[in-house]
């Protein structure tokens, strides 16, 4: 399932922060994945809350090989591990670099929007009132 990024983080405590907001706001703990390069964050999230640590010592995948340009290749397959959680070719590059240099990012299942079905009724409602 494609991913969303909710965000990149210098510190867990930001982080952590931002994933016990989300459950306030309705995602559940299994939607939420957190991710960052070696032991560097711990695993006191929220039950269910999905934590990869992203280790040193992979090398680089065919498709980091592939898919990455080779100034945004990322060592340790970093790029590799982020297509497998599910982002974008081109979102991959940019957030390994990110994780490489010991940030933390935050991601979410990519869900359809509910204001897309919920808009069209609406509008239509509107439509037929002025004609009233």
């Amino acid at each position: 399932m494609k991913k969303t990024i909710l965000g990149v983080y210098d510190t867990e405590k930001k982080a952590r922060n931002v994933v016990e907001g989300l459950i306030v706001q309705g995602y559940r703990a299994e939607e939420i994945v957190v991710v960052a390069l070696g032991e560097e964050i711990g695993s006191d999230y929220p039950t269910g809350t999905r934590v990869e640590h992203i280790t040193s010592e992979e090398d680089d995948s065919v498709v980091d090989k592939l898919l990455l340009p080779d100034e945004a290749q990322a060592p340790q397959g970093v790029g590799n591990k982020l297509l497998e959680l599910g982002l974008s070719d081109r979102d991959a590059p940019m957030y390994a670099t990110d994780v490489e240099n010991g940030r933390i990012l935050v991601l979410t299942n990519e869900k359809e929007s509910q204001e897309a079905r919920t808009v069209e009724p609406c509008v239509g409602d509107r439509e037929q009132q002025e004609m009233h």
